[in-house]
């Protein structure tokens, strides 16, 4: 056995095993077999403690394959340029919920004139996804007109304008067929203003004072009701030709600034 481990040492480079057994032949004998053990015990523990060491780097280094990777969530690029951002995360269906986050990001404080995005979060079993057009009416439980939504394409951007009366919500979305979308909405408008009222956001409309009119603004057409004489206060809607961007305010200048923004962002 001696002259094997003799022909090892001399045949390949000493390892960490190798060495241990260098010094294990190399040490004399114990005149008894227990204080021969107790000699190597902490060479044993020694070889054990560094194949802990790369067992456990290993781990790090090669991580197990039973499950996929978590893969972080990449928000979709907004439509336009915004000042400010924020996540919320809800719950699918759950409309209370929805509202209730929506509402308290409206009333946060922040500097008049900025538009902040809102991105929607669904969490959705174990994962977790960014809001679509069905999901945020089916949540806020409106049925639009039959073909709106074959009409649009993801992603939905929700957002609010803070103007000098108080924060007015906002969403916008591509459209993949703008004549047969713009038909949709002006049958839409005899139930648009009840459907969207709950993203007034506690904010009373008067009585109303006239049907949808036409406005325009930088040469784009957009519809609009008003909804107060003292308060910038209605609801309009457009779609932006460039893109095919529809949008929905619940304000005037609210809808200005997001044209604007939009001819900029071309």
């Amino acid at each position: 056995m001696r002259s094997d481990v003799q022909e090892l040492l001399k045949t390949t480079k000493s390892s960490l095993i190798q060495i241990v057994g260098q010094e294990t032949v190399s040490a004399p004998a114990a005149p008894q077999g227990g204080l021969r053990f107790k000699k190597y015990v902490p060479l044993v523990l020694t070889a054990l403690g560094a194949a802990a060491v790369i067992l456990t780097a290993a781990l790090f280094i090669f991580p197990k394959k039973d499950g996929a990777p978590a893969t972080k969530l990449v928000p979709p690029a907004p439509f336009f340029a915004v000042e400010a951002s924020r996540t919320i995360t809800i719950k699918p269906q759950d409309r209370s919920q929805m509202l209730r986050m929506l509402g308290d990001s409206a009333q946060e404080k922040e500097r008049e004139g900025i538009v902040k995005r809102v991105l929607i979060k669904v969490l959705d079993g174990p994962t977790e996804r960014f809001i679509l057009p069905q999901d945020f009416f089916e949540i806020l439980r409106v049925n639009p007109p039959a073909g709106f939504l074959a009409s649009t394409q993801p992603p939905l951007m929700t957002f609010f304008y803070y103007s000098g009366g108080g924060p007015r919500f906002g969403m916008a979305l591509r459209s993949s067929d703008p004549d047969r979308l713009m038909a949709q909405l002006l049958t839409w408008e005899s139930s648009f203003l009840s459907d969207f009222l709950p993203l007034f956001f506690g904010e009373k409309p008067e009585v109303i004072i006239s049907p949808f009119e036409d406005r325009t603004y930088r040469n784009v057409d957009w519809r609009f009701i008003k909804l107060s004489q003292e308060k910038d206060l209605g609801l309009g809607y457009t779609i932006f030709p460039a893109g095919n961007i529809l949008v929905i305010t619940t304000g005037k200048e609210a809808m200005e600034v997001v044209v604007s923004r939009l001819f900029d962002a071309r």
